[in-house]
């Protein structure tokens, strides 16, 4: 096996959401790329042949690198040989012709073929070799208090199509909502083998039917979402402000809907909030049974390391796995590619998941996440400089106008800008629960009924984040 195999089996389901194309698309050209080499400054990569080589440098080289520099953490040059380039003997260039395989351009005969198979791309028809969306499953979803009804109802469609017709889930970026669209897909697969089940990005959507458009291949494009059985469209809230392409998606649910055809929507905002977005189109959406996904607990998201760590071969501290869940509270993704980076570093310089490699991973994938013992002082400090009152001052008992106003700003900033209970923060000031929400009320009433009070808050965020 590749030495470097447990790296590649990080990188291809990044790759694969990175590049965006269909699962037979993305294993055409990138199913049989090995990594063989690996520096701090260079990743060197195979392809089987000349073409998929030529493919991958024009066409992906910089998606490639992109989530090579994420997942490892620094930056490094990626470099792509065919297997030929690396077997070719010193004396084979010397007859080499320079030019390259050349791709062929479609043709207006071929051009139908030559695109993402408009007419048939459904995820049911598609090669029957695995694609690395086989992984997301409703099994390995990791399920808590914040997500359990939006599990239940999409198994729930999986297992009886139109159960629930639409299905609309919405919740911030990165809690789990595409997983549980593969999840739907990867069941569906297994014991709905017939259904011809159509996924799309919203973004992807949009982009077809504006090509459908100019190539004439409008029919085509109808037939293609109108005749599927299942319908799956992530990042819905992208339609809206798009009029025409709003027009088609009607037509294109309402045909499915009144066909009883399953469709499934993913959102980051449920629909009263996607605006402008047309009064028919929100009707539909909510018209079906909405399920929201809420930023995951403490608990949940102790759960979630562990497990994705113990899928890494990771070996983590108990220790840094709750250091981990204090400091990434709100994305899961976040939480996923952080342990990926942390498996990285440690793959290519063995050693120990300490706090120090924690803080350093986290300032590169969510630079604005500064340790609580740090933005503490943070505040602390720019409190002190913007009121002319020491830190002392503003911790100490004194109840002068000009020590009581910073404190009651620097209670109110750590409360907002940590995770820090009441009692904690108390515990910093030497003040009791009633006393810390009280400096927490007179700051909330300033901002709506002072006048620059506002912007005076937002100014200081701004410079303690820097």
């Amino acid at each position: 096996m590749n030495e470097f195999q447990s790296i590649m089996d990080i990188l291809m389901p990044e790759l694969e959401r990175k590049v965006g194309a269909a699962p037979a698309i993305f294993n055409l050209w990138f199913g049989e790329i090995e990594l063989i080499s690996l520096t701090e400054s260079e990743a060197v990569f195979t392809a089987p042949t000349p073409l998929k080589k030529k493919i991958l440098v024009t066409k992906y080289i910089s998606q490639i690198t992109s989530v090579v520099e994420g997942v490892l953490g620094f930056p490094v040059e990626v470099k792509i040989f065919s297997v030929d380039e690396l077997n070719r003997k010193p004396e084979d260039d010397e007859d080499e012709d320079d030019d390259e395989d050349e791709i062929p351009s479609p043709t207006p005969a071929t051009r139908n073929d030559g695109r993402e198979e408009i007419i048939s791309e459904f995820i049911s028809d598609n090669s029957n070799k695995p694609s690395l969306l086989d992984n997301y499953t409703f099994e390995n979803f990791v399920e808590g208090s914040s997500n359990t009804f939006a599990k239940a109802a999409c198994l729930a469609v999986a297992k009886e199509p139109t159960a629930y017709n639409p299905l609309f889930i919405y919740g911030n970026s990165g809690l789990g909502k595409t997983h549980l669209l593969y999840a739907i897909i990867n069941y569906m697969k297994r014991n709905h083998p017939k259904l011809r089940i159509v996924y799309k990005k919203c973004e992807t959507f949009l982009a077809e039917l504006i090509d459908a458009i100019q190539s004439g291949y409008v029919s085509d494009f109808k037939d293609k979402y109108r005749k599927c059985d299942v319908l799956l469209i992530d990042d819905i809230q992208f339609l809206a402000g798009k009029e025409a392409t709003q027009e088609e998606f009607f037509h294109t649910f309402s045909a499915l809907y009144e066909s009883d055809k399953q469709i499934i929507l993913t959102s980051d905002r449920p629909p009263k909030d996607i605006k402008p977005l047309s009064d028919r189109l929100k009707t539909r959406f909510e018209g079906g049974l909405l399920a929201d996904v809420q930023p995951p607990n403490f608990e949940l998201r102790i759960a979630i390391i562990r497990k994705k760590a113990d899928e890494l071969g990771l070996s983590i501290s108990n220790e840094m796995v709750e250091y981990l869940a204090e400091r990434l509270q709100n994305n899961i993704r976040q939480i996923e590619g952080a342990l990926k980076r942390l498996f990285a570093v440690t793959s290519f310089s063995p050693s120990d998941v300490t706090k120090e490699k924690v803080d350093e991973v986290i300032s590169i994938i969510d630079p604005g996440n500064i340790p609580t013992d740090a933005m503490i002082e943070r505040i602390l400090t720019a409190v002190s400089k913007h009121y002319g009152v020491d830190v002392e001052s503003i911790k100490s008992k004194k109840k002068t106008d000009s020590v009581a106003k910073a404190r009651h700003v620097a209670i109110y900033l750590i409360r907002t800008m940590t995770s820090l209970t009441l009692k904690e923060i108390g515990g910093i000031f030497d003040r009791n629960h009633a006393t810390v929400k009280a400096s927490i009320d007179y700051v909330e009433l300033a901002i709506k009924t002072v006048n620059g009070y506002e912007r005076e808050i937002k100014r200081l965020k701004k410079e303690i984040k820097g």
